[in-house]
C-alpha cells in the first residue's frame, strides 16, 4: 500500500477527514436540520421526536461532509496552485481514496433521510444539488444558487418526511436561508480574485458561516418556538468554536 494510502486508513488521518468534511461548520447544519423539523411540522412548539431529531442531524451532516469531501476532489487542480496546505495536495489523502468516500457519504446522507420516510424524489435532488455544485463552482458565478440550493433543498427533503409539510413559515425561512447563502457564497468567490483582501474575506465568510444559525433562530423565534429558537442561538458561538478548533487542530 502506498504512503497516501496508509495515510487515508490511519486512526491518525481523522483530522483530515474531518478537515475535507468542514466539520467546524457542522453546527449550521444541525440548527437548519432543527429548524426544517420544527417549521415544517403542524404543532411548531412541538419539539421533534428524539429519534428522528439524532437521525436528520447525522444525515445533514453525511450529506454536508460528502459535498465537501467531493468538492476536495473536483478541485484539487485549483487547491495544488491555491490552497496547497489542504490535504490532497500534499498527498495525505488519495484523490481517489477521498472520491469514494464522499460518493459513501453523499448516497447515505439523503439515503437516511429515506429511510426516515423522506421522498426519494427530493433526496436525489438534493444529492444532484450537491454535486451539480461541487462540478460547477469553478466554472459558472451562477453555482452560488447551486450552493444555497444545497442547503434548501437539505430542508424540503426533510419537509416531506411522514407528518410534514411546507407551511407559509417554512417557506419564507427557506426563501430567508436561500438569500443569505447566496450573499455569503458571492463573497467567499471574492476571496481568490487578485487583489482582493483574501484574509479579510476569510474572516467575514468563516463569520457569517457561522452566523447561519441566526436566520434560523429568527424564523422560529417568529413561528413561536421559542426552545428550538434558542438551541439554534446557540449553534452559533457552538459554530465559532467548531472552526477555531478545527482551524488548530
Amino acid at each position: 500500500m502506498s504512503a497516501s494510502g496508509k495515510a487515508a486508513v490511519s486512526l491518525s488521518s481523522f483530522p483530515l477527514w474531518l478537515d475535507l468534511a468542514r466539520a467546524g461548520n457542522f453546527p449550521s447544519v444541525w440548527s437548519n436540520v432543527l429548524a426544517a423539523l420544527v417549521l415544517s411540522s403542524p404543532l411548531t412548539a412541538a419539539w421533534p421526536a428524539v429519534g428522528l431529531l439524532v437521525l436528520t442531524f447525522v444525515a445533514g451532516s453525511l450529506a454536508y461532509a460528502g459535498g465537501t469531501t467531493l468538492n476536495d476532489v473536483f478541485d484539487a487542480g485549483f487547491d495544488r496552485k491555491h490552497r496547497p496546505e489542504r490535504a490532497i495536495p500534499r498527498g495525505l489523502i488519495a484523490r481517489s481514496t477521498a472520491g469514494w468516500v464522499g460518493a459513501l457519504q453523499l448516497a447515505a446522507g439523503p439515503g437516511l433521510l429515506v429511510y426516515a420516510g423522506a421522498s426519494p424524489m427530493a433526496a436525489a435532488g438534493l444529492a444532484a444539488t450537491i454535486l451539480l455544485y461541487d462540478w460547477l463552482h469553478k466554472r459558472w458565478t451562477g453555482s452560488v444558487l447551486l450552493m444555497a440550493g444545497c442547503r434548501v433543498m437539505l430542508a424540503v427533503t426533510i419537509s416531506t418526511l411522514p407528518g410534514h409539510g411546507m407551511s407559509r413559515a417554512f417557506v419564507a425561512w427557506i426563501v430567508a436561508l436561500f438569500i443569505y447563502i447566496v450573499v455569503l457564497s458571492l463573497l467567499a468567490r471574492r476571496e481568490y480574485h487578485p487583489g482582493a483582501p483574501a484574509e479579510k474575506l476569510g474572516k467575514l465568510v468563516r463569520k457569517m458561516l457561522a452566523f447561519i444559525p441566526f436566520v434560523d433562530a429568527v424564523a422560529l423565534l417568529a413561528s413561536g418556538a421559542w426552545l428550538p429558537a434558542v438551541c439554534c442561538g446557540l449553534a452559533v458561538p457552538l459554530g465559532k468554536w467548531a472552526q477555531r478548533k478545527a482551524a488548530s487542530s
